[in-house]
């Protein structure tokens, strides 16, 4: 018994306690180190390239000075253009992350939860998974046009696409144990779905989610630069054709921000969705 204890108290005191994660109670505290993390990677980048630019190591008339970008940024919300063309880019990507992620969704659930619609329908999905979303480019534009349809359908064919995968693998990898309780319960396949399955998939569908909104950014500028006379992707391409460095640098940081907005308003949902979790990073 004693022989016992020691080693119980060896494993336990060989614990490296600095790497738990912080207590939840004062993961919101804001110190002055805290707030240094966050910015130095930002602050270096931007004097490497004030500096680079300012040394000739990159061309001035192909790459903007900061000062010049935060100029042109100021001018362009003044005057609503930016605006005008983040709302644009922004109904597209909504639209299209939406309606492809409720059916990747749906369609998730039915073949992990279900072996007949696995069959009927997951041989054909990942036959055309592997072809790239961007592929499809051209058979959207001529079934459709070069629209907002075929811009809204592009996006969603990747928001499908990822949230089809996580889903049906979310369900299927749901605890045999607690599926096995709720057939002795005798509980119907619907409620099997809503109580034990579905929020089993949930943690992966969150994390497809937010896989599936970097990836609704990518192609919405790959429609925008393709076929499209506004957005965020033509505004870029338009000020590289016509050598506005600034106003495509101004796109490019736009596009960051509203990329890291829409992702952190996804990891909360996901950490309201899924509280009942208790995981190492809280």
């Amino acid at each position: 018994m004693t022989d016992v204890i020691s080693i119980e108290t060896v494993t336990v005191d060989s614990i490296d306690v600095d790497a738990a994660p912080p207590q939840r109670g004062s993961s919101w505290a804001v110190t002055p180190l805290t707030l240094l993390s966050y910015v130095v990677v930002p602050v270096a980048l931007i004097l490497t390239w004030d500096l680079a630019v300012r040394y000739d190591a990159v061309p001035s008339t192909l790459i903007a000075a900061p000062s010049d970008v935060a100029a042109r940024l100021v001018d362009l919300l003044v005057s609503g253009k930016l605006e005008h063309q983040i709302a644009v880019s922004l109904g597209r990507l909504v639209q299209g992350f939406l309606y492809g992620s409720m059916l990747g969704v749906a369609v998730g659930i039915a073949v992990g939860s279900f072996r007949l619609a696995s069959r009927l329908i997951e041989p054909s999905l990942l036959t055309m998974l592997p072809i790239p979303a961007v592929a499809w480019v051209p058979l959207l534009i001529v079934l459709f046009g070069i629209g907002e349809t075929s811009k809204v359908l592009l996006i969603g064919l990747g928001s499908f696409c990822t949230l089809y995968l996580h889903t049906a693998h979310g369900i299927r990898s749901a605890d045999r144990k607690r599926v096995e309780v709720a057939h002795v319960l005798g509980k119907s396949k619907s409620v099997l779905i809503r109580r034990v399955l579905f929020p089993s998939a949930l943690p992966e569908i969150f994390a497809a989610a937010r896989i599936a909104m970097a990836l609704s950014w990518a192609l919405l500028i790959v429609a925008e630069v393709i076929a499209s006379s506004n957005g965020l992707g033509w505004f870029i391409w338009d000020a590289r054709n016509f050598n506005r460095p600034s106003d495509m640098i101004v796109g490019m940081i736009t596009i960051g921000v509203l990329g890291k907005l829409s992702d952190a308003l996804l990891g909360r949902v996901a950490r309201f969705a899924t509280r009942w979790r208790d995981t190492f990073g809280g």
